[in-house]
């Protein structure tokens, strides 16, 4: 199974899952809104770690680079 979530899109999760966990320890979010922003960021770490994410997969987005670079031309061997 590919992977959905790539190197930089893995980095952007932990921050703002990070944030979202700063955020939720305040005491100016409280109730169901923290817990929310816990929920989000548990999702957010956990398709990090694993590099799969159900939504980027019902919506067909992958943003995991998948094999060499991408040449637009002709190459050396032609």
């Amino acid at each position: 199974m590919n992977k959905t979530v790539g190197r930089v899109d893995r980095v952007v999760r932990i921050v703002v899952a990070a944030s979202l966990t700063f955020l939720a320890a305040t005491p100016a979010i409280n109730g169901g809104v923290a817990y929310g922003f816990l929920a989000v960021a548990a999702y957010l770490v956990i398709t990090a770690i694993t590099g799969h994410c159900l939504i980027y997969r019902m919506i067909g987005i992958e943003s995991d680079v998948h094999g060499g670079e991408y040449h637009s031309g002709p190459t050396e061997a032609d």
